[in-house]
């Protein structure tokens, strides 16, 4: 009897923190103060200045929560149906997922009174075509950072051969630890933009990111500019956000665009279905998308911002410049994240790519 009531208690145990990850904003969030906002977003894209700032002027109160991935936005959203939520930061893909869930709140444009200022080539996009949900915020792009020192007498070509070619690598490489982002990144250096791939075309790939596993020093999607920074690698592929913040205190750190094309990542601002707060959040929409809010969060963080009218008050080296004002012709060989492989199948090449070896990965082909 002991035994089945300890059982019972340990199952109630994590089935009451299970509930409490998955419900904790809308329980902490039920407030009375109805001039506030709920806003769920990553832990680094909004700047506390000014959203204290925004605080200050409007008295209108933000509240602040995090999460860590768009899965666990879309997993949170789905299981609180958007309550307790008044506006969310979601990435491309995500959006699409949001609407198809029917998460997501139609836009009033006409309250939105910087939207003329929205750089066009971030409108349009595949995951909410007409932004009838969904405004494009900050955006980046993958890129090669290097250690100007370390080839300052070498050949240097601006391509994924610098994480790829076993031909050129005499070095230790930062990788990215998603292995969604690996896969595909294997897949275009190998193949190029390419969305229905072969059975050969798909063990090739894994085969590429297996040989590669000998010269990467660590897999890390986050602060692989700190392999950089300490000199531990002289290339590591990160998104340019990190980059940029690193290349402001280490002068020897570099951003490089591959020749062959990279990949875009546009962070997005969405207001869940349930909100009852639109007219608040619309005002805190107006104030981050002013040209100060714009140019601070660039300064803070390094996100490129999607509007256009902040680039005289922001510090732009001749790179940063020239990727801010990307032509048509050039957006087109930024491409989205996108997941190519069934997850099962994505998951088998992860597994024996950190393990290192490759006899389970051959057997399954």
């Amino acid at each position: 009897m002991k035994k089945i009531l300890f059982r019972s208690a340990v199952i109630s145990f994590w089935l009451l923190l299970l509930i409490t990850i998955l419900y904790w904003p809308k329980i902490t969030w039920q407030t009375t103060d109805k001039n506030s906002i709920n806003v769920f977003a990553w832990g680094d894209i909004l700047d506390p200045d000014v959203v204290k700032d925004f605080e200050k002027t409007t008295g209108i109160k933000v509240h602040l929560n995090y999460y860590s991935s768009n899965e666990e936005l879309i997993v949170k959203l789905k299981a609180t149906h958007g309550e307790g939520y008044d506006l969310i930061i979601p990435s491309d893909y995500a959006v699409q997922i949001l609407i198809r869930e029917n998460l997501l709140k139609p836009l009033d444009k006409t309250q939105l009174h910087f939207w003329n200022t929205l750089n066009p080539l971030l409108l349009g996009h595949f995951y909410d075509p007409d932004n009838r949900y969904s405004i494009p915020f900050e955006w980046e792009i993958y890129g090669l950072g290097i250690d100007k020192d370390y080839f300052q007498n070498r050949p240097l070509t601006p391509s994924w051969r610098l994480i790829f070619d076993p031909n050129l690598i005499d070095y230790r490489i930062g990788m990215v630890n998603d292995p969604i982002e690996a896969v595909l990144f294997a897949s275009f250096y190998l193949y190029g933009d390419q969305n229905n791939l072969s059975l050969p075309q798909q063990y090739a790939i894994g085969q590429l990111l297996i040989q590669q596993h000998q010269w990467v020093a660590v897999y890390a999607s986050f602060r692989a500019d700190y392999l950089l920074a300490t000199k531990n690698c002289p290339v590591v592929i990160a998104s340019s956000s990190y980059i940029w913040r690193t290349m402001r205190n280490y002068p020897y750190v570099h951003f490089l665009i591959p020749e062959e094309g990279t990949f875009i990542t546009i962070e997005n601002l969405g207001i869940p279905l349930a909100s009852t707060k639109e007219d608040l959040v619309y005002q805190f929409l107006n104030y981050l998308y002013s040209k100060e809010s714009s140019a601070a969060h660039f300064a803070t963080y390094g996100f490129f911002p999607s509007t256009t009218h902040a680039y005289d008050l922001m510090h732009l080296d001749p790179l940063a410049d020239q990727l801010i004002h990307s032509s048509k012709e050039q957006f087109s060989k930024y491409h989205f994240i996108q997941e190519l492989l069934p997850e099962e199948e994505i998951r088998n090449i992860w597994v024996e790519v950190k393990s290192g070896y490759s006899e389970s990965y051959c057997e399954l082909h």
